[in-house]
């Protein structure tokens, strides 16, 4: 890093610079501001003059400059101008901060329809400053960091000899790191514009003085072309079209792989066995009693293989050892991730299925209906189908919930629900929102990895997507299994779990410095709980998904039916 300084005089320099800028105003006897017990509501229908200065004071010639400033404009306007500038100051008169309070609780509609954006910043600015409890002073602090930020960039980007509302063209990025080593920004589904404006939006809801303002100033970022948001939302549209473009690549379909007899249709499930043993049997159990024609179990930890479930004619235990992956292959695959889709193309390969799906223990394929009757009517020129996921509540037995991205909750009332996280967990949900994989298994030079298929390196976008298919996940029941499963997860799954800038990983770390941080409680409460708010939210608006798996009355079934073919075995030590 270079030893050369933007500011060479450093940060104490600066700070005392910023102190000259609030040396208090002079003020001679008989000058202040008007009292508490001021009619305001006359001074919205007087209007300002310039009147002729009646002391040297700075007091003075400061309430005249403000006065031609506003003048023909509402007497209110240019007192709350005079109040703001009064409180910049070191010292002011006593009452300066709680007549501003006065002029806002009372007066925000009126000065929002007559103040330009910069006195209304201004103000902003000043909840920040003064702010008389910890809502308006941390809310006016961010805004004020946002619309400087805008101010300093908007600037230089003049320069460019492009008008603000023209974006920048998106074949033209050159490839470098931004400075300080921040992470880039994705076009494609970067999410750090909504996590920031999101998040002052829903601070604004937590104190009715400032919140007009703020929502207003917000609103003004929103309908303003020549913002960055908007000119980030123009470059995105543009990638996503050229993206989408570039990635048509169907796979064509060879006829012998159509069956329309449902009778002669075959499927599979494969899945990486984690520490959760209960989990892999209810899996297992689950997708036996739906009428899988095999299901594959790949663990790394021979201590951790329900090996009995073996006994089960359609069902593989498959101890992932040195004859499965290689030590070279597992050097270079250090993911969990990245493996389990080694182990789910080494079961394609070996099983003789017509459709194959990849999922997690804790997931469960679900549909209201035969499944062999609907693949049995998927189009032709599909390759494969993609399962919309739903997880599970922690704390109830059957309240799902789909990715927010897609629900009819509006966007306002989401982020009441989720006031603290809502813009740093992607979609609401801990586990990913990806659709998930279920393939036509026959096809040739093909790679799956955890939610694409590749072929000759290049994703294949035939997908088609049925009506009532979805899977069932239950990443975390309850706030116990979700710290237990943190470190596995830290290392291995939410390392590749973010979404654009929303990343639950870092998140994550921020919180989880101690095995019983009251704050990673209140995360998980906040996400992941069955609240009733919640509930009852996502019930009115259509978005809650119910869901009974009956688990238990299919473990007690796959149980039955093992103890059943094992006592049909002849014991060959008695003969």
């Amino acid at each position: 890093m270079s030893d050369e300084k933007t500011y060479p005089e450093g940060f104490d320099a600066l700070m005392q610079r910023a102190r000259m800028r609030r040396v208090p105003m002079s003020m001679e006897d008989g000058e202040d501001l008007p009292g508490l017990d001021a009619d305001l509501h006359v001074m919205r229908t007087e209007l300002t003059i310039a009147e002729p200065l009646k002391s040297d004071s700075s007091f003075a010639k400061k309430a005249r400059q403000l006065q031609q400033e506003f003048e023909g404009q509402p007497q209110l306007c240019w007192l709350n101008g005079f109040v703001i500038a009064n409180l910049r100051k070191e010292d002011q008169p006593d009452h300066a901060a709680e007549l501003f309070q006065k002029i806002w609780a009372e007066h925000s509609e009126f000065l929002l329809r007559w103040l330009p954006l910069r006195w209304l910043v201004s103000s902003i600015t000043t909840f920040g400053d003064r702010g008389v409890n910890e809502a308006q002073r941390s809310l006016g602090r961010s805004m004020t960091m946002l619309f400087g930020m805008i101010k300093l960039y908007e600037f230089e980007r003049l320069y460019t000899g492009k008008k603000p509302a023209v974006p920048h063209s998106t074949d033209h990025k050159i490839n470098t790191a931004l400075p300080l080593d921040i992470p880039s920004y994705s076009l494609k589904g970067g999410g750090l514009d909504v996590a920031l404006l999101t998040r002052l939006w829903a601070d604004s809801d937590k104190d009715p003085v400032i919140e007009p303002l703020a929502k207003h100033l917000l609103n003004a970022i929103n309908d303003d072309p020549g913002t960055l948001f908007r000119r980030l939302q123009v470059m995105s549209g543009e990638r996503k079209a050229t993206l989408a473009q570039a990635n048509t690549n169907p796979l064509p379909v060879p006829p012998g792989h159509i069956k329309r007899n449902p009778k002669k249709i075959t499927w599979a499930v494969a899945a990486t066995v984690n520490e959760d043993l209960d989990q892999a049997v209810a899996f297992a159990a689950h997708h036996i009693d739906m009428g899988a024609d095999q299901v594959v179990l790949y663990g790394e930890d021979p201590n951790a293989l329900p090996t009995e479930l073996a006994e089960h004619p359609k069902i593989s235990v498959v101890l992932a050892d040195d004859n499965v992956i290689s030590p070279t292959q597992r050097e270079r695959l250090p993911q969990r991730n990245a493996r389990k889709a080694f182990y789910f193309n080494r079961a394609r390969r070996k099983l003789s299925v017509d459709w194959l799906a990849m999922l997690d223990t804790d997931e469960r394929m679900v549909f209201d209906g035969e499944l062999r009757d609907m693949l049995a009517e998927v189009p032709k020129d599909a390759a494969f189908i993609t399962m919309p996921v739903v997880e599970k509540f922690a704390g109830s037995d059957t309240a799902y919930r789909r990715p927010s991205s897609d629900w009819n909750l509006p966007l306002a009332d989401q982020q009441k629900l989720y006031p603290t996280y809502y813009g740093y967990v992607a979609n609401l949900m801990l586990g990913p929102s990806e659709p998930r994989l279920f393939l036509r298994a026959k096809l040739k030079d093909i790679r799956v990895g955890n939610y694409v298929i590749k072929h000759h390196k290049k994703p294949i976008t035939n997908g088609f997507t049925p009506a009532g298919l979805q899977v069932a996940h239950n990443h975390a029941r309850d706030f116990r299994h979700f710290l237990d499963s943190i470190p596995r997860r830290m290392d291995q799954g939410y390392a590749r779990r973010g979404k654009g800038d929303i990343d639950i990983r870092t998140t994550l770390s921020a919180l989880s410095n101690e095995p019983f941080n009251p704050e990673l409680q209140q995360f998980f409460d906040e996400i992941a709980t069955a609240r009733p708010d919640v509930i009852e939210a996502l019930t009115a608006s259509g978005d809650l998904v119910k869901i009974d798996l009956n688990t238990d009355e299919k473990i007690d079934a796959l149980v039955k039916e093992i103890t059943q073919l094992a006592k049909s075995v002849p014991d060959e030590a008695a003969e």
